[in-house]
């Protein structure tokens, strides 16, 4: 093995997928960003994780934006 070269993490699987994505909802939007931001290979996982973390957090994100009126009037018919 290479001193140099960072080891590789096998693919994720959908279970460890979810499981992750279970843990994410456990900690909180929050702390799912400081711990991604901070270091997320030591909190978290490698960089697959760091992935789902970021999807994730897009997705909260734009579940808490306000759907506009027009949206609104247009999606009741």
């Amino acid at each position: 093995m290479d001193p140099m070269k960072p080891p590789t993490n096998p693919p994720m699987n959908a279970t460890d997928r979810q499981r992750t994505l279970d843990y994410f909802e456990r900690l909180g939007r929050d702390k799912v960003r400081l711990y991604s931001a901070i270091d997320c290979d030591r909190y978290l996982g490698g960089w697959q994780v760091r992935e789902l973390a970021d999807q994730w957090l897009a997705e909260k994100a734009a579940e808490e934006r306000p759907v506009p009126l027009w949206r609104r009037i247009v999606r009741r018919r």
